[in-house]
């Protein structure tokens, strides 16, 4: 859906300047009000139907159109590119669908990019690439580095709690990514473009240990605690790159699970938190510090009971016993998925951890705004 302020003349496109790996990335207040005092005129805000409303008194007559998500479909997006009006920079403000449509935007047209993060679920603020479907298949397409990325305290701190700590998802996975990697490459299957690396693996279980030390600010989502998970997001957004677009050390059958999981229910899910799963998933199968994961996820108050996903516990368990099934459907990287089945022993034994650590019941799952954040797929912050 496009808004487009049609008072204004257009304009050329001014050309992106790069700033490098780690983007830059602005930590204060107040900061979304200030953007219509720099960014290039005319601009196109890209962001979420019920986002807009809270921020739109915050642009000015410079505002070129809103370009309102209701779509990740790269072949969609695409055909969206030539009903966009004229502008000179693409301020992408919302979670990581508006982050990779905005970066979509700012690629196919060359504009400058500017991107505002309303919460902390992914490292999509700062990887180069848009993460899109083709045909039901995530992709990645297209080249975009930020000017900045403005991440404004009270702005992140507005979304639900759930959602930004969730975040830790997407950070927690480098430590069943490092085994799966070396696994591959023990077992003769690593890919000739990424060979096992054990400097990246340092530098994620860095990153990793970051987080896991600042496990309580990330849970009360303060000042200390958004600036912990926004610079590992950075890192792991901007390492993609660096690594020659290799994820091996950031994910793994984690992030399989994921896709798994989207493929047999045919939804959309809070990434971190279904990713949280599925790095749980993994350690078990692993054997590899499974309750530090299991710990972890609780200490920072991502609940990956099925329920607060808006799914059932046969849908979760249905996906871990197809898992080596889906792996090769769907042509992935070698993971601990190939190399050791998920029994009906191994689903039961999750399934009575997960439950003795958030609760048996589904009565008790986060309700309220929590809840309705948890389950509003493709909602604005998502």
């Amino acid at each position: 859906m496009v808004i487009i302020n049609a008072d204004l003349a257009t304009r050329p496109s001014a050309a992106p300047i790069s700033t490098g790996g780690q983007f830059a990335t602005v930590f204060g207040r107040e900061l979304i009000g200030q953007l219509p005092d720099f960014v290039h005129r005319p601009y196109l805000v890209v962001t979420m139907g019920d986002l807009w409303p809270r921020f739109e008194h915050l642009f000015d007559s410079n505002l070129a159109g809103v370009h309102l998500v209701t779509t990740l479909d790269a072949a969609e997006l695409e055909a969206a590119v030539e009903s966009l009006p004229s502008f000179g920079s693409v301020v992408g403000l919302g979670g990581g669908q508006a982050m990779d449509v905005a970066k979509f935007f700012a690629w196919r047209r060359g504009t400058p990019l500017f991107q505002a993060p309303t919460a902390m679920t992914t490292n999509a603020p700062f990887a180069h690439r848009a993460a899109l479907r083709s045909k039901g298949t995530a992709v990645a397409v297209g080249w975009a580095v930020p000017e900045a990325v403005y991440v404004d305290f009270d702005v992140i701190q507005a979304a639900p709690p759930l959602l930004n700590r969730s975040g830790i998802g997407d950070v927690l996975c480098y430590h069943t990514a490092a085994f799966d990697w070396k696994l591959a490459r023990d077992a003769g299957r690593e890919d000739r473009r990424w060979p096992y690396d054990e400097r990246r693996v340092r530098e994620a279980r860095g990153q990793l240990d970051a987080v896991l030390a600042g496990l309580d600010d990330i849970r009360e989502v303060s000042d200390r605690g958004i600036r912990t998970l926004m610079l590992a997001h950075r890192w792991g957004g901007a390492d993609f790159h660096d690594a020659g677009w290799n994820t091996r050390h950031m994910d793994g059958v984690d992030h399989c699970f994921l896709y798994g999981l989207e493929h047999h229910t045919g939804r959309q899910f809070i990434h971190g938190q279904a990713v949280g799963l599925g790095t749980y998933l993994g350690a078990v199968l692993q054997q590899n510090e499974p309750e530090m994961v299991l710990s972890a996820l609780h200490r920072a108050g991502v609940d990956i009971r099925p329920e607060t996903m808006g799914i059932g516990w046969d849908d979760a368990a249905t996906t871990m016993r197809r898992l080596a099934w889906y792996v090769r459907h769907a042509d992935l990287e070698y993971t601990i998925a190939d190399a050791r089945p998920v029994t009906d022993a191994i689903v039961e034994h999750i399934r009575e951890r997960v439950y003795a650590t958030f609760g048996e019941s589904a009565a008790d799952a986060p309700t309220g705004a929590e809840a309705q954040g948890l389950r509003a797929r493709g909602g604005g912050y998502i």
